[in-house]
């Protein structure tokens, strides 16, 4: 009777802490958009395996040869376990999807069976298996998720066949596909605005720009009243730029950028240029793409007919000129095709995202709005949040924000824009920028030049992220006494509180999420 009691006591001490550390294996999974190779390498380059869970092998050791001091020993070091356990600070908490819940309910089961068959035998070796759980519990959940991957590619599929039979329904939908290393969200908000002056323009939420994410939209939103479909296509692997446009058939295509973006997965930059030309070579016959030809790398692609190239050079079909830039915005003149010209004031901050402007306005023209349509729906913009959005406290401090995802072009552009607040006391916050592969310390070592450049003052997110930041910063002979690394992005926050004042700008360029810090 003792021995039925105590095991039950530890079932159920095992299976609580179980659930709390599965609670964060599951958040790291979801971060890691649910793919087993690259929750693999998250563990690999974490420490998942405590020591202090180890010593549940002596308990394990001991039930051999005494069941009952063994049990003891196992319930009281549980207890311990559960008292000192490991505090997550969450930025973005794990969401409760249906596919999580899903695995919830497959952990569950498998521990219900264990604890049943160990009720029914009481088989030392399953209590063993039990405290193994307990220390491998991040390679438990990706057992979990390894069970359920037939049931979710059957719900996929079956959420894939309605969209796809959704948008045949919708015969006269114009979809226009975006891709690019960069600017594609910022380039799909400012599109979506200036054809909404014209247009019924359905685009894609947020950073919903996977296959799955771009079902979801048109599952969701995408009714028989719209005309326009706007469509964010996001990549890390050769072929996904390509699935989403058999399901979406693209008319137009335009690509922002080719550059040194998820190089974790791409490897090398050609491997991008390949994924990311996908959207235009599934244009059709008709279909037009339209290019930044202020990029490098796409100016060394040699395009079909029916290719639009915008920029700031008078060599391309739209160009900006006259650009008066400062920290209210910018004005500049937009020259079209036909001799056509259109003055424009914009809050949009940044020299990328005028390129970005000049590119919409293209595709606007094409599709047929005029001038006044065009210039109500610039009039229109709001800053994107977490995009060089600019905020002004209370106290007269202004804060550019610039969190959302940094790329190697965008960090130096919005640097600029740092560089530009004259008479400022200039603050950086930063991480770094990840997924960039092999390249990773070279391109963070150049962004800490760059910010050397730029800054009175840095502060770096995370230990070991800050470390080429540093080099770079300190091989411009910048005063280390100027630097300040932070352990996360709270204690960065407090240490910038005691700078902040009305003659302060901070920008705050990218923010890891919780499984690279």
């Amino acid at each position: 009777m003792t021995n039925f009691i105590l095991l039950n006591i530890l079932i159920i001490s095992i299976y609580i802490y179980i659930y709390y550390k599965s609670r964060h294996a599951y958040h790291m999974l979801q971060l890691e958009s649910y793919k087993n190779e690259r929750y693999i390498k998250w563990i690999k380059n974490n420490k998942t395996i405590k020591i202090k869970e180890l010593v549940l092998l002596i308990p394990s050791i001991i039930l051999i040869f005494n069941m009952n001091l063994g049990l003891i020993i196992n319930v009281i070091w549980i207890f311990v376990l559960f008292l000192g356990r490991d505090k997550y600070i969450e930025k973005k908490p794990l969401v409760i999807t249906s596919r999580i819940k899903r695995m919830y309910v497959t952990e569950i089961f498998i521990l219900i069976i264990i604890g049943s068959i160990l009720n029914i035998y009481r088989n030392i070796y399953l209590i063993i298996i039990l405290n193994i759980l307990v220390i491998f519990s991040y390679i438990f959940i990706l057992f979990v998720n390894i069970i359920n991957l037939p049931v979710e590619k059957s719900i996929q599929l079956k959420y894939y066949n309605m969209a796809k039979n959704k948008l045949k329904s919708n015969q006269n939908l114009k979809v226009i596909g975006i891709t690019g290393s960069y600017g594609k969200t910022s380039t799909k908000y400012i599109l979506g605005t200036i054809l909404s002056q014209k247009y019924n323009t359905l685009i894609t939420p947020e950073s919903y720009n996977t296959t799955m994410g771009v079902v979801r939209t048109i599952n969701e939103k995408l009714d028989n009243t719209h005309q326009i479909f706007v469509c964010e296509m996001g990549a890390k692997n050769i072929g996904d730029i390509k699935e989403i446009c058999d399901l979406v058939k693209p008319n137009y295509g335009i690509l922002t950028a080719i550059g040194p973006q998820h190089l974790e997965t791409f490897k090398t930059i050609e491997n991008v240029r390949k994924t990311k030309m996908e959207l235009i070579e599934s244009l059709p016959q008709e279909g037009k793409s339209f290019v930044n030809y202020e990029d490098e790398n796409i100016k060394q692609i040699t395009f079909k007919e029916n290719n639009i190239k915008f920029g700031l050079d008078s060599k391309c079909d739209y160009y900006a000129t006259d650009i008066n830039i400062n920290e209210f915005g910018s004005n500049f003149n937009i020259h079209m095709k036909n001799n056509k010209e259109i003055m424009v004031k914009t809050k949009l901050l940044g020299i990328h995202n005028i390129i970005n402007i000049v590119g919409a306005v293209a595709v606007c023209d094409e599709l047929g709005l005029n001038k006044e349509e065009i210039t109500a729906g610039i009039r229109f913009l709001k800053p994107i949040t977490h995009r060089l959005e600019l905020k002004r406290n209370l106290n007269g401090s202004i804060i550019i924000d610039d969190a959302y995802n940094s790329n190697v072009k965008g960090a130096k552009m919005a640097l600029d824009v740092l560089k530009s607040f004259k008479n400022k006391k200039r603050i950086l916050i930063t991480p770094g920028i990840v997924d960039l592969g092999e390249k990773v310390e070279e391109y963070n070592k150049n962004l800490g030049k760059q910010a050397a450049k730029a800054c009175d003052y840095i502060i770096l997110v995370g230990e070991k992220q800050a470390k080429p930041i540093l080099e770079g910063i300190l091989e411009e002979k910048y005063n280390k006494e100027n630097v300040y690394i932070a352990k996360n992005l709270i204690d960065a926050i407090n240490k910038m509180n005691e700078f902040l004042d009305k003659d302060t700008v901070v920008l705050f360029e990218n923010d890891l999420p919780d499984n690279y810090l």
